[in-house]
């Protein structure tokens, strides 16, 4: 017995260790994308773009990126509303914000699952229906960014054909948010991986896993049919959530002096948020800010300004997360992330 919990805690020390280590390393590979990115835009010129950024233009598109998270959280909202779940607003601004939090500083957003948790605690609503919500509103947004993007690709045929490669930056942003909305809607609302996992159990060893989460994923895809009217208001959202983190870089650009169409910026927008999803650094570091960058040459932006343009994006949609921070702290770090991690 004794040998049992001295095992298991070594086990758990070993996973520790190791989540660690992918944290720490993708996140230097993060800083070291974006450090060379800067040597190639001339880091002196791009500091001196960013020092000299005009402050209400800045304020302006700060304020759009709130916006744009607090339309997440009322998506939540109509989407327990509409289960018959009285939920307080702020609840749900909470929560997402919590998860955003936690999103930025794991590879590919992946933190973002621990908005569920953190929604139970705060509203009292059980896991599964708090679930519901996340994995609807995600594959709304999923499928929204997808027809943008495909709407963008038309929009940029010009420049997209007269620059070799950035057709596969295209094609991967699609294929990326394509493949995440159909998986969540297969989650939501198909038997099939229910009954994938109802074989599954009935494997000995398998099924002791198994088991205690069936009936939980019973009752998520109950109330993920449920939640389906809830779409409207959902799909709504979720646009509008695009819409505004659009604009939000259509204003760090004209803090910076460029002036391109703000139509631009909703094509751009959705081919460039997909990279944050690839778990090869911290929420995309490095990674969303050189396509970012590459797309806006396109259109004869130097590079120094489109860097700008990117890091003000990061650093101000990472900032506005800490909005999360004071219900993260209420729950306990500790007890959320090793519940679930």
């Amino acid at each position: 017995m004794v040998y049992t919990t001295m095992n298991n805690s070594n086990i758990k020390r070993a996973r520790g260790v190791g989540k660690s280590f992918l944290v720490i390393s993708q996140f230097a590979l993060g800083l070291l994308i974006l450090i060379i990115l800067l040597q190639q835009a001339n880091m002196s010129e791009t500091l001196r773009v960013l020092l000299y950024a005009d402050a209400k233009y800045v304020l302006v598109a700060a304020l759009l990126i709130v916006a744009a998270s607090t339309m997440i959280a009322l998506s939540f909202y109509f989407i327990l509303s509409s289960l018959k779940y009285k939920v307080r607003l702020l609840s749900c601004v909470q929560a997402n914000f919590a998860g955003q939090l936690a999103s930025d500083l794991t590879p590919g957003r992946a933190g973002y699952f621990l908005t569920p948790f953190i929604m139970e605690t705060l509203s009292k609503i059980p896991f599964e229906t708090c679930f519901v919500a996340t994995i609807l509103s995600g594959m709304i947004d999923f499928f929204t960014r997808t027809l943008l993007t495909i709407v963008s690709v038309a929009y940029l045929i010009g420049p997209v054909e007269s620059v070799s490669g950035i057709q596969w930056v295209v094609f991967l942003s699609t294929f990326i948010l394509a493949a995440s909305a159909v998986s969540f809607a297969v989650l939501l609302w198909s038997d099939k991986p229910r009954k994938i996992l109802l074989r599954l159990s009935s494997f000995r060893v398998i099924g002791r896993f198994l088991n205690p989460y069936l009936t939980r994923i019973e009752n998520f895809q109950k109330e993920g049919i449920k939640a389906k009217r809830a779409l409207g208001p959902v799909v709504f959202a979720m646009l509008l959530t695009s819409l505004l983190d659009s604009m939000a870089l259509y204003f760090f650009s004209l803090s910076v002096g460029v002036e391109l169409k703000p139509v631009l910026f909703i094509f751009v927008y959705s081919l460039v948020s997909s990279f944050t999803y690839l778990p090869l650094t911290l929420a995309g570091l490095g990674v969303q800010e050189s396509v970012l960058a590459a797309l806006l040459q396109l259109f004869n932006i130097p590079l120094s300004q489109g860097v700008s343009i990117s890091l003000l994006f990061r650093f101000f949609y990472t900032v506005t997360d800490f909005i999360g921070l004071p219900p993260l702290l209420k729950i306990g770090l500790s007890k959320v992330f090793n519940k679930n991690f």
